[in-house]
């Protein structure tokens, strides 16, 4: 993916490491969390549109099953949370095919102590939605 949005995404972290795989940091976005008014079952395909701030970090503003004619909205399956984190108080969540992203081996922790202390996952959204990441900001 080449062209697109580029917007930032706040995220709740875990864990960066596994034995098998090496480092790696599961991803779990604030937007990503489907607010209890929403009747979404599982794996149905939806898409969030996005309010954009002034420091280009992306907040929720709608879930629909229909693609958006215009603005900002990225793409993902309804599904379970990855997570146990208090924030993702419904345990349903949207996944948007970049919750894994693999580091140099020995980096993970150091990834991880960024995410807490505030850094935010740089993710580049084309017209259809789909995501990439593109890379961290402290």
């Amino acid at each position: 993916m080449r062209t697109g949005w580029e917007v930032l995404l706040e995220t709740v972290p875990v864990d960066p490491r596994d034995l098998l795989l090496g480092d790696y940091v599961i991803l779990n976005y604030k937007i990503a969390q489907i607010p209890k008014e929403y009747k979404f079952g599982y794996n149905e395909q939806v898409y969030v549109s996005l309010d954009i701030d002034s420091n280009n970090i992306a907040h929720l503003n709608k879930i629909t099953y229909n693609k958006p004619s215009g603005g900002t909205f990225i793409k993902g399956k309804t599904g379970r949370c990855n997570t146990t984190t208090p924030f993702f108080k419904t345990g349903r969540c949207i996944n948007f095919g970049i919750e894994s992203y693999y580091v140099k081996e020995g980096t993970g922790k150091e990834l991880e102590n960024d995410l807490q202390n505030g850094a935010l996952v740089r993710v580049l959204i084309d017209r259809n939605g789909r995501s990439k990441v593109r890379g961290f900001e402290k």
